[in-house]
C-alpha cells in the first residue's frame, strides 16, 4: 500500500473549519506546506529561510513549533502575523 502525500489545501480547509466552529486557534497546528503558499504568499523555501533570518517578506517572521523533525505553525500565530502586516496600496507607498 503506497503512502500518498497529504492534500495541503484540504488540511488547511479542515483547520479553518474547526476554527470557525469555535476551536481555539492556539490549539490548531498546521504543517508548513499548508501555510506556505496557501495562507502566506511565499514558497516553503522562503519560510525555511525566514526561520534562520527571523524575517519574512520584510517583517518579523511568524513563530513556529518543532514537533520532532516537522515544522508546524499555530493558526493563531499565522493569523496574528497576517493581521499585524502593514497593508500598502502601491510600491510608492511602500517606500515611505
Amino acid at each position: 500500500m503506497a503512502c500518498t502525500a497529504p492534500d495541503y489545501e484540504q488540511v488547511l480547509a479542515s483547520a479553518l473549519e474547526r476554527y470557525r466552529a469555535g476551536l481555539d486557534p492556539e490549539l490548531i497546528e498546521l504543517p508548513e506546506r499548508a501555510v506556505f503558499p496557501y495562507l502566506i504568499p511565499a514558497q516553503p523555501a522562503t519560510a525555511r529561510k525566514s526561520r534562520v533570518t527571523g524575517m519574512l517578506l520584510g517583517i518579523p517572521a511568524p513563530c513556529y513549533v518543532k514537533r520532532g523533525r516537522s515544522v508546524r505553525y499555530r493558526l493563531a500565530d499565522v493569523l496574528n502575523w497576517m493581521s499585524n502586516s502593514e497593508s500598502i496600496t502601491s510600491t510608492a507607498a511602500g517606500r515611505s
